[in-house]
């Protein structure tokens, strides 16, 4: 929450100074499972989400991408590797995400961002509540994904 508003009060001032304020930085984990993707059931707004978050202070993307995933699944990732960049906005603030492929390994765990569901990528679209995210998992369909 502190981060969101000090970014709201950047921008503010940034749109006073007429400076280009960069976007917010973003993780999230592609963790397949058979034909299947790990999901959050999102606690906090309707819809379905990527495991991941905010890069934090002095915290580099695969730093940011293992603590993520792991407090918000129980998981450990491994073998991650960057599968693309989404550009998006999110209240009106602008924001960059990338997107990993990984694997993960430990015992799955709910938190406070939402409930651990397994879903086949085609049954979350339109469910996803962040851009980003439906984006990064139309093109995992399109260029990745197996139907079966």
């Amino acid at each position: 929450l502190r981060v969101i508003l000090a970014i709201y009060v950047s921008n503010f001032f940034a749109k006073l100074l007429v400076v280009e304020v960069p976007p917010i930085l973003s993780v999230a984990a592609i963790i397949k499972n058979d034909n299947k993707i790990l999901f959050i059931d999102l606690s906090y707004f309707n819809g379905y989400g990527l495991p991941g978050g905010i890069v934090q202070k002095d915290e580099n993307i695969n730093q940011a991408l293992e603590r993520e995933v792991l407090e918000e699944t129980g998981l450990k990732i491994k073998n991650y590797k960057i599968f693309g960049s989404y550009p998006s906005k999110f209240k009106g603030l602008n924001t960059l995400s990338i997107v990993f492929l990984a694997e993960a390994d430990g015992e799955i765990v709910n938190s406070n961002e939402g409930s651990v569901v397994w879903l086949n990528p085609k049954n979350a679209l339109g469910k996803l509540f962040y851009k980003d995210s439906e984006k990064a998992v139309r093109d995992y369909i399109k260029n990745v994904h197996t139907s079966n």
